[in-house]
């Protein structure tokens, strides 16, 4: 049998491929509308978180130290600017003259805001405190001063059977020409008597205990 073989350019071409189109998507209506409603909500949400974090008020500092059971004066206040914050209360500037004149119920430093807690709290002594104005001499309190209710304890500077008494400092006087300088304490109405009794003999000896000991 005789094969014939056929040229190369005679033959028939073979058949161009088919394009592949990817299939249509349709998109829902409304899940456009969807997708635009939450990118408007998200873009208001983040305007407010920022202005709410760049916002800041006028309230009321502390431009000159107050000590405790001190009158604040309207010199003692300056304005300062302050972001709201949880769990701050400070006084709005405006509302200054509320606290003008109140006293102080614990030390405002400078610097620090003043909230209500610091110029409307009871003033010691409390019901079942008293206060005693207790004089030292060098030697008889450390050299260190106590500061506003450090805790001390008062024993006696003679050889008896008195017995010490916890107290609480409110405030420290400054010594007057013979070195003698006064503090004042609040201690338990029991102790009031006696203590200012020992007091007045001068035989009082101040220890100054950690804080937290009173």
């Amino acid at each position: 049998m005789t094969v014939k073989s056929v040229p190369a350019s005679d033959r028939p071409a073979p058949p161009a491929p088919t394009p592949l189109h990817p299939p249509r998507r349709h998109r829902s209506k409304l899940l456009i509308l969807v997708g635009v409603v939450i990118s408007a909500v998200c873009a208001v949400g983040t305007v407010a978180v920022f202005r709410s974090t760049s916002e800041t008020i006028a309230a009321v500092g502390v431009a000159a130290p107050v000590r405790f059971g001190e009158a604040v004066t309207e010199a003692a206040l300056r304005e300062v600017e302050v972001h709201p914050t949880a769990g701050l209360d400070p006084i709005p500037w405006d509302d200054r003259a509320e606290i003008v004149g109140k006293l102080a119920t614990s030390d405002l430093v400078v610097g620090n805001l003043v909230t209500r807690t610091q110029v409307e709290g009871p003033l010691l002594p409390v019901v079942g405190q008293q206060l005693v104005g207790v004089p030292f001499k060098a030697g008889q309190m450390p050299a260190g001063t106590p500061t506003t209710r450090s805790p001390v304890l008062l024993v006696s500077a003679e050889a008896d059977s008195w017995q010490p008494v916890r107290a609480s400092v409110l405030r420290v006087g400054t010594p007057d020409a013979s070195g003698i300088r006064v503090v004042d304490v609040v201690v338990p109405a029991a102790d009031g008597p006696r203590l200012a009794a020992k007091a007045a003999a001068g035989a009082v000896v101040l220890i100054m205990l950690p804080m937290g000991a009173g």
